[in-house]
C-alpha cells in the first residue's frame, strides 16, 4: 500500500564515531497515513479529539528514517513538556501551590495528547483519575457529594492555586458554595469560633466514618478544643445524659452560631425546660430566684457534677441533717447563713416570732435538725417563699397547712400541732393576710 509521505523536518546528524556518517531524517506520513489501520487506527477516534492532533507535525518531528523501525523509536515531540504544551496554553506554575504533576511537567500524567471520551482530554473518568493518587480520600462511611460523584474540581483547581490544598476559595466561602443556608447562620450575634479556622475545623470535607463528616463523633469531637468540660466529665459521678447521647454537645448547643450565648439552641431554663417538662407546673407562680431569671445553672452544672441532680454544690437529699457550717453549701452560696446561726435575730430572717429565729430552731439541730427541703420546694411553688403545700416524708406527703399574714403566719403540719409568729407581737393570732401579698411574697 503507498504512504504519501509529507517532510516535516530535514536536519543533519553526525556521528562522532569511527567511519561515522551523516544522513537526512525522512519525513512522517501525513495525519491520514498515521492513522491506518497498520498504525495508529485508535489515537484521535474518541468523543473529545486535541484540535491540534491533526496534523501529527504540529507537535511529532522525525528523527530517522524509514519510520517505524522494529524496537527503535524514530520521531520525537518538537519540543519537551511543558513548554510543548505552552505554546498554546498559557504557562502553569506561578501561584504558591502547584499540583504535583503540573510541577514535573507531566500534562499527559491526567491528559490524552490526542483524543479522549472524557472532558478536558482526561485519561480517565475524574473520579478515577484522581483517586489513583488520593485513594484514601474516598474510603469512608460517609463520603461528601462532590467527592461521591468525582466533581474535585468544585472545590480543587487541579492545576494551581493561591490557597492551600489548590483549593478555589478559602473556607467557609467555599463551603457556602453550596451550603447557601450557613451565610444566614453567620449573622447570628454568637458565631463559633471553630469556624474562624475554616469548616474544616469539625468537618473533614472528603469523608468520615461519622455523619455529617465530623472528624469524631459525638461530644469527641468538641472536646478537641474544650479539653476542660472532658477533664470535668472525666471526673464528675454524674453527667448529664445529653452529653453522652448521639447528638453529644449539639442537643444544647448549636454547632455553628446562635442568637443565644454559650450557643445554646434556647435561653436558660426554656432550654432545660424542654427535657424537664414537670419541674413547673401552671399554677406554680412563685418562682426560685435564678429560674425567675431564667437561668438553672447557678444550681446545676450543665455537663457534670460530682453531686446527685447534677447540684453544682453539695445538698444533702435526708429529711433530717445533723446542722453544722458546712451544709447545705448549694443554698448559702446566694442565701446569707446567719439565717441559721443566731438563736435570736432582728434582721437575718423574716421567720421569726418577735425576735426568736424560727429558721435556726428548725434547722440548727444536733438531733433531727430539718432540712431545707423540710419547708420549701426547689424550683417553683404556689405560696410564698416556695413554702411547699405538701412534701413528702417516706411515703407520706406530710401537709404544711401554711397561712401567711402582713407580720407573721402560720403552719400546722403533720409533725405538730398549728403554731402562729409574728415579727412585732410575739404569739399573736395570725390575721389574714392583705389582698396580692400572696403574690408579693413579702416575709414568711
Amino acid at each position: 500500500m503507498k504512504t504519501t509521505l509529507t517532510v516535516i523536518s530535514i536536519f543533519s546528524a553526525t556521528l562522532l564515531s569511527a567511519g561515522g556518517f551523516s544522513f537526512s531524517a525522512q519525513a512522517l506520513p501525513e495525519a491520514g497515513g498515521c492513522v491506518t489501520a497498520q498504525c495508529h487506527p485508535s489515537i484521535v477516534k474518541a468523543k473529545n479529539v486535541h484540535p491540534v492532533a491533526e496534523p501529527c507535525d504540529t507537535c511529532h518531528q522525525a528523527t530517522a528514517a524509514p519510520h517505524p523501525q522494529k524496537k527503535k523509536q524514530t520521531f520525537k515531540l518538537v519540543q519537551a513538556l511543558p513548554g510543548l504544551c505552552s505554546q498554546c496554553h498559557p504557562p502553569f506554575g506561578t501561584m504558591k501551590y502547584v499540583h504535583a504533576p503540573v510541577k514535573n511537567g507531566a500534562c499527559t500524567a491526567c491528559h490524552n495528547p490526542h483524543a479522549s471520551d472524557e472532558p478536558k482530554l482526561l485519561v480517565r473518568p475524574t473520579k478515577d483519575l484522581c483517586g489513583a493518587c488520593h485513594a484514601d480520600k474516598t474510603k469512608h462511611a460517609y463520603v461528601h457529594g462532590p467527592t461521591a460523584t468525582g466533581d474535585c474540581t468544585a472545590c480543587h483547581n487541579p492545576h494551581e492555586s493561591g490557597k492551600k490544598a489548590l483549593l478555589v476559595k478559602d473556607s467557609p466561602d467555599l463551603c457556602f458554595i453550596c451550603h447557601v443556608d450557613m451565610q444566614g447562620e453567620m449573622k447570628k450575634k454568637v458565631v463559633h469560633s471553630a469556624i474562624e479556622s475554616g469548616c474544616t475545623s469539625c468537618h473533614n470535607p472528603h469523608g468520615s466514618a461519622a455523619k455529617k463528616l465530623l472528624a469524631a463523633e459525638g461530644a469527641k469531637l468538641c472536646f478537641q478544643c474544650h479539653s476542660q468540660i472532658e477533664d470535668r466529665l472525666t471526673k464528675a459521678r454524674v453527667v448529664h445524659p445529653p452529653v453522652r447521647s448521639a447528638k453529644g454537645c449539639a442537643s444544647c448547643h448549636a454547632p455553628h452560631a446562635s442568637d443565644n450565648g454559650k450557643l445554646l439552641i434556647k435561653t436558660g431554663k426554656d432550654l432545660c425546660l424542654d427535657c424537664h417538662t414537670g419541674v413547673i407546673k401552671k399554677d406554680q407562680t412563685v418562682l426560685h430566684g435564678p429560674i425567675q431569671k431564667g437561668t438553672c445553672t447557678p444550681c446545676h452544672d450543665p455537663h457534670g457534677s460530682s453531686y446527685d441532680k447534677l447540684l453544682s454544690k453539695e445538698f444533702l437529699p435526708d429529711f433530717y441533717i445533723s446542722y453544722s457550717d458546712t451544709q447545705y453549701q448549694l443554698c448559702f452560696s446566694c442565701h446569707n447563713r446567719d439565717l441559721l446561726r443566731y438563736p435570736t435575730t432582728t434582721y437575718a430572717t423574716g421567720f421569726r416570732d418577735g425576735n426568736k429565729n424560727l429558721h435556726y430552731v428548725h434547722v440548727n439541730r444536733q438531733d433531727r435538725g430539718k432540712s431545707c427541703k423540710a419547708c420549701h420546694v426547689m424550683h417553683a411553688g404556689e405560696l410564698p417563699k416556695l413554702i411547699a403545700v405538701s412534701v413528702p416524708f417516706g411515703k407520706w406527703n406530710l401537709p404544711l397547712k401554711f397561712v401567711k399574714t402582713d407580720t407573721g403566719g402560720s403552719c400546722a403540719p403533720g409533725c405538730h400541732k398549728k403554731y402562729t409568729y409574728d415579727r412585732k407581737t410575739p404569739g399573736k393570732a395570725p390575721e389574714p393576710a392583705k389582698a396580692g401579698d400572696k403574690e408579693k411574697g413579702k416575709g414568711k
